[in-house]
């Protein structure tokens, strides 16, 4: 396929898209690992004030999902951190230490960035 045929705004849009719909996936999957309740239901409502719902807890969930599919986890891993999430529980959730983790994503951008190695993070 030659540059000419597709359009690069085409291939942006279609990439934006790819990304949303693979988060809204990872939070459904996210919900389903949680054994959360149907959204908007009484019992998630009640659900989503407890520490077992609390955004550490649900980033922790969706870095070990995203881990095992070999996806670009930086991202995730910054809102972690923002959350509270140690070091100690990224590596848990992803099979490294604590300081394999942290000397893997320690750097890693609060938001996206763009990339001109032609390859996208998925996150």
């Amino acid at each position: 396929m030659s540059e000419s045929e597709v359009s690069r705004s085409a291939i942006a849009d279609a990439a934006e898209l790819l990304t949303q719909k693979a988060d809204v996936l990872l939070e459904r999957l996210a919900d389903r690992v949680m054994a959360s309740p149907a959204p908007g239901s009484k019992a998630w409502y009640a659900l989503r004030n407890t520490s077992a719902a609390s955004p550490k807890a649900r980033l922790l969930v969706r870095i070990a999902i995203a881990h095992q599919a070999h996806f670009d986890l930086a991202e995730d891993i910054a809102r972690a951190r923002a959350a509270g999430a140690q070091w100690s529980e990224i590596g848990e959730v992803t099979g490294l230490s604590a300081r394999a983790a942290r000397k893997r994503w320690d750097a890693a951008p609060s938001a996206p960035c763009q990339h001109d190695s032609g390859q996208l993070a998925i996150w």
